[in-house]
């Protein structure tokens, strides 16, 4: 049997030319589907409508000169794109900077740095917490990520530690924020490998 007949019929039963319309009906339907689908899924993860609460990041800026967390307050606005945002900074913590050397056989050991500080700063703003992509201060926030610690006075590089929503934390957490402490677990733990990871280059956000 022919593909195609005298008549211009696929195998003597449908004219191609309905084939093809009938195939781009049927590409219309599922693309229309998808569609809709992604849509969806992107509303109920974009969280337009879901309540806004404080979410908490703990930046770590590692080997600070001495003056730096001296210029930092309380309640500072962090600065984005030249302008004042809505973030804020609740708590800070200045210790002296975690300095690795290595014995003679090699061993990472840990020590301190006499003069660089270990700054721990925690900042505040009140935003959805569903979205994909969320930001604080006008900048992406994820663990690890790089993160411009910026103020009217100061500005640095700094690592992001921690995302957390005020609803996963705990009464005693917040209280400690609030009255400008950062916990103890939330410092860098006094170990030479902590102190290595802290101080390796933070992963930059992709475009």
């Amino acid at each position: 049997m022919k593909i195609l007949d005298r008549r211009g019929r696929l195998f003597g039963k449908i004219n191609i030319v309905d084939l093809f319309v009938i195939l781009v009906v049927i590409a219309l339907a599922c693309a229309l589907i998808y569609k809709k689908t992604a849509k969806s899924v992107n509303s109920a993860e974009g969280g337009a409508s879901a309540p806004d609460e404080y979410c908490y990041v703990t930046l770590y800026c590692n080997q600070m000169v001495p003056e730096f967390s001296k210029s930092i307050n309380i309640g500072d606005h962090m600065v984005a794109n030249g302008k004042f945002t809505d973030a804020t900074i609740v708590a800070v913590n200045e210790e002296p900077a975690a300095y690795v050397g290595y014995d003679d056989q090699g061993k990472a050991v840990l020590s301190q740095h006499p003069l660089w500080k270990d700054v721990t700063v925690v900042i505040k703003e009140k935003i959805s917490p569903n979205p994909v992509i969320r930001k604080v201060g006008e900048q992406e926030v994820r663990v690890g990520y790089q993160y411009i610690f910026k103020t009217q006075k100061v500005e640095s590089g700094a690592k992001v530690r921690r995302v957390e929503f005020e609803s996963e934390l705990s009464a005693d957490t917040i209280n400690k924020f609030e009255s400008g402490k950062v916990p103890e677990e939330y410092l860098l733990p006094k170990t030479a490998e902590a102190a290595i990871e802290a101080a390796a280059p933070a992963q930059t956000p992709a475009e």
